[in-house]
């Protein structure tokens, strides 16, 4: 079916224009039209809003009507609404303006069916929706990126390679502090693993909650059930922290080991034994590394505070 060509006469489109002001409902999708010829053919010669003014349009409403017929189809569904309940919809998004909806009293209805009241609200429930989802993206986003920069650390520790001490002398309990960084990285493993079910469950909840009225009772439940499941993944966050620094301590207190290892050698030397000034630090060294041992063993036992 051909589309009735417009007149590039500015007169004849004045007098449809004033025309269709008298008709409703499919007056606005032709108004439009021509608003929008006028416009893009520059047949007012530079002077559109003062040819607006001959017709007693405003720019605010002269855009809504161009909106219109550029977005909404002409047809007979949106013949019965005015021109404030089709601007609404426009402003929705598109794969929202054939819908069904439910309103604020219970009713389930698509945009074309709903007052400008129930447009308004309609809006107002769609951008809450997205602001609520952009946060979740972001809360995610920031767990996601603690957790690799944790495991990119923890894979830096491992690679590094280990200081080479000559007449290194391997203390009793090197292998037990072997097999208690392994079970450490399987804990670490098991809360990474942890993170990400609870990131799949949050996707989950949240692809449940966009279809999902607001004010239903499942809403408010899905709500609880992701503030629940964020709740636990920053727990999660924070225990995998925890883990990571007492990872570094471990470490790093097998180095101090290593580093006071050749003192067992040299206590045997007579020089050293006979020399009060070369013993006296050795046996300071020994006090600290008892004293500190036996605060340690206290703490794991009993839970007690360690005083520094």
């Amino acid at each position: 079916m051909n589309e009735l060509q417009l007149s590039n006469d500015l007169t004849t489109l004045e007098t449809e224009i004033k025309s269709y002001q008298n008709i409703a409902g499919q007056s606005i999708f032709e108004i439009g039209r021509r608003l929008k010829h006028v416009k893009e053919n520059d047949l007012a010669h530079g002077e559109f809003g003062k040819w607006l003014e001959n017709l007693n349009l405003d720019w605010n409403t002269a855009n809504r009507f161009m909106k219109v017929s550029s977005e909404l189809p002409n047809s007979d569904t949106y013949h019965n609404l005015g021109s404030n309940a089709l601007y609404l919809i426009t402003t929705l998004p598109e794969p929202e303006r054939t819908k069904e909806h439910t309103t604020s009293t219970g009713e389930t209805k698509t945009p074309d069916e709903m007052t400008v009241r129930e447009l308004r609200e309609l809006k107002k429930q769609l951008k809450q929706r997205d602001e609520e989802k952009s946060q979740l993206e972001s809360q995610l986003e920031q767990a996601q990126r603690s957790e690799s920069i944790a495991r990119k650390q923890l894979e830096d520790a491992e690679d590094k390679e280990p200081e080479v001490i000559e007449r290194y002398m391997e203390p009793d309990d090197y292998q037990e502090i072997k097999e208690s960084n392994k079970q450490l990285k399987n804990y670490l493993d098991e809360v990474s693993n942890h993170n990400k079910k609870l990131n799949s469950d949050i996707e989950k909840l949240k692809s449940e909650r966009s279809e999902t009225d607001e004010k239903s009772q499942k809403y408010d439940e899905l709500n609880k059930a992701i503030n629940n499941m964020n709740t636990k993944l920053n727990e999660g966050q924070q225990r995998l922290k925890a883990q990571k620094e007492i990872y570094d301590l471990v470490k790093g207190s097998e180095k101090v080991i290593r580093e006071v290892a050749p003192l067992c050698y040299l206590a045997f030397s007579k020089d050293i034994i006979d020399n009060d000034y070369a013993r006296e630090p050795i046996e300071k060294i020994i006090t600290d590394l008892t004293d500190m041992a036996q605060r340690l063993k206290k703490q794991i036992n009993q839970g007690d505070v360690i005083d520094v």
